[in-house]
């Protein structure tokens, strides 16, 4: 393992998030809020001076980076981040809890979204809100780059649905290319964030309402946890958080097709098609259920975006079957997008292959194969999307078992086990949480867990990953 290169990464990082502090900082002095200026300026001072000895100790590597590096680093990054970033969360606020401190922050980087906090302490001074914001985006673009490169280095799903031409395997070492797919990802992030900016302002939303709104759209997760029961009211914020969701939710790999205006592969990609048919489907099931035409469309697009986000008036939804509710998270996003879930390419992938069975049953003689974007897909590409199945299943029976040993009710276990694996937010049940550090401790390890794509755990716990 090349400890000296991931260290380096890891310092980077650091160096990362002390400029997010120090941002938050003097939006903290311009506004006032002094406590918090003393919290995001200790902490930048902290985090920036242990980065530099690290990269200064460390010196620069003497052996090539492999990608089973790369995957030590994306499961040492989501727990570094989680602790680096929690202590505006415990200083900066009236917590005195260091597991509610470090849940807030990995909620937040994970994009999941939900906040632990006691409800009375929802009204967060400006200064965290912008620290909740920038860390949505930065886990964002985190969750992008790491599966552009990690997972699509590593091909854990078997058919590539990571891969893209933005990320080739570098001769030199695997963390040289890198940088180039963070500054892309983090340039449509940009734009992005902007559109959905630009809509909200010219539609009459409040500056500061629209910023939170455009990060929470890309991200699919929750800036304002204010947005988990407020519903969008007015027409402009409602168009501009929905055109988000669905930037979000379809994943760079369409928006840079997008980019080159190839509109014909654009429309006809495999994901699009999905997440279009998942739209429209989840709609119409919500519709059956009671719901208008425009809170079913409101609720599925959130929904199956895993963001949280109330496009309708949650009391509206609170009818609705569990197994709905929890079904369009399981299936999510795009691969290479910040939403959770399974993924749509793996569900379509999975469903082609059972088209195909269907079709074996009455010519058991035929040769049949299939393509996803321009690949054929064989019978070992199949197989490991199977294995990542079964792996999220246990995973997710585990879960339901901790958090129902840990005093919750079947419900209850199944929403938190559903909503931490997917990085739904919305589906955490968020009464009980504060006090319960238990509970909070099981949902960080799920959404770390969910963000690792649950598969990319396994090689981690063999003393032979360890060793190479």
């Amino acid at each position: 393992m090349n400890y000296a290169a991931i260290i380096r990464m890891l310092s980077l990082a650091g160096l990362g998030y002390a400029a997010i502090m120090l941002f938050c900082a003097m939006i903290a002095l311009f506004s006032g809020e002094t406590a918090q200026l003393h919290v995001f300026l200790t902490t930048t001072v902290l985090v920036a001076t242990l980065a530099i000895a690290a990269l200064v100790l460390t010196g620069t590597p003497k052996r090539r980076a492999l990608p089973s590096d790369g995957l030590a680093f994306m499961v040492f990054f989501w727990i570094f981040s989680g602790i680096v970033c929690a202590p505006p969360f415990l200083m900066g606020l009236p917590n005195d809890s260091l597991v509610t401190a470090l849940h807030e922050a990995v909620s937040c980087l994970t994009t999941t979204g939900h906040s632990a906090l006691n409800p009375q302490f929802l009204d967060l001074p400006v200064s965290i809100l912008m620290y909740r914001a920038a860390l949505h985006l930065a886990g964002a673009i985190a969750t992008i780059t790491l599966a552009a490169t990690v997972l699509a280095a590593l091909n854990l799903d078997g058919p590539g649905i990571h891969r893209t031409h933005l990320y080739s395997l570098s001769d030199a070492s695997f963390f040289d290319s890198v940088p180039r797919v963070l500054r892309t990802v983090a340039l449509v992030a940009s734009v992005c964030v902007l559109l959905v900016f630009a809509i909200e302002v010219v539609g009459g939303i409040p500056v500061t309402t629209a910023f939170f709104d455009a990060v929470s759209a890309f991200s699919t997760g929750l800036a304002e946890p204010q947005g988990l029961i407020n519903d969008v009211t007015r027409e402009a914020r409602a168009i501009g958080i929905t055109f988000g969701l669905i930037l979000g939710s379809v994943g760079i790999f369409v928006l840079l097709q997008m980019v080159t205006r190839d509109w014909k592969r654009t429309l006809t990609d495999a994901e699009v098609t999905t997440f279009v048919v998942c739209l429209v489907l989840f709609t119409l099931l919500a519709a059956i259920e009671g719901l208008n035409g425009l809170n079913s469309f409101g609720w599925a697009i959130s929904a199956l975006s895993t963001s949280g986000i109330a496009l309708v008036s949650p009391s509206t939804t609170q009818s609705l079957p569990l197994a709905l509710q929890l079904a369009p998270a399981l299936i999510g996003g795009a691969a290479l997008s910040a939403a959770g879930g399974i993924k749509l390419a793996r569900v379509y992938v999975l469903s082609r292959r059972v088209g195909q069975e269907f079709l074996r049953m009455g010519f058991k003689q035929s040769l049949l194969h299939f393509q996803f974007r321009r690949r054929v897909q064989s019978d070992r590409t199949l197989m490991g999307i199977w294995v990542y199945l079964v792996a999220y299943i246990m995973a997710s029976v585990v879960g339901m078992l901790l958090f129902s040993f840990s005093g919750l009710n079947f419900e209850d276990s199944i929403s938190n086990t559903v909503g931490s694996l997917t990085n739904s937010g919305n589906l955490i049940e968020l009464q009980n949480l504060p006090g319960h550090d238990v509970h909070q401790l099981f949902l960080v390890f799920g959404m770390i867990l969910g963000r690792l794509e649950v598969l990319a755990f396994i090689p981690l716990l063999t003393l032979s990953f360890w060793r190479r």
